[in-house]
């Protein structure tokens, strides 16, 4: 779900500048595809190829659950989250009409 390109981006996003095993870019890997998952469960259909609003949540995501507080995630980008779903359901109603 979530190309190189962007793992790549959110590396750097992280900070991390040590050379990755295998298993640590699995797990970051991982941790990008549950959250892009997520996000897309409650925003719709997101792109995180591009630099917008869509790709820092995600980023902003992986960064919560690295640091094992994720519920803490919820609660803080809950206005930025409901600010995409209602972008997403007025866009939708202008392409049905």
């Amino acid at each position: 779900m979530i190309s190189e390109k962007t793992l790549n981006e959110l590396i750097n996003y992280l900070d991390i500048t040590w050379e990755l095993t295998e298993q640590e870019r699995q797990k970051l890997h991982g941790m990008a595809n549950r959250g892009a998952s997520a996000l897309e469960k409650r925003i719709g259909k997101c792109d995180f190829e591009n630099d917008n609003e869509e790709k820092t949540l995600l980023f902003n995501y992986v960064m919560y659950e690295r640091s094992g507080a994720l519920d803490e995630f919820w609660r803080n980008y809950q206005p930025e989250i409901i600010t995409l779903q209602m972008d997403r359901w007025q866009k939708d109603a202008e392409d049905n009409e």
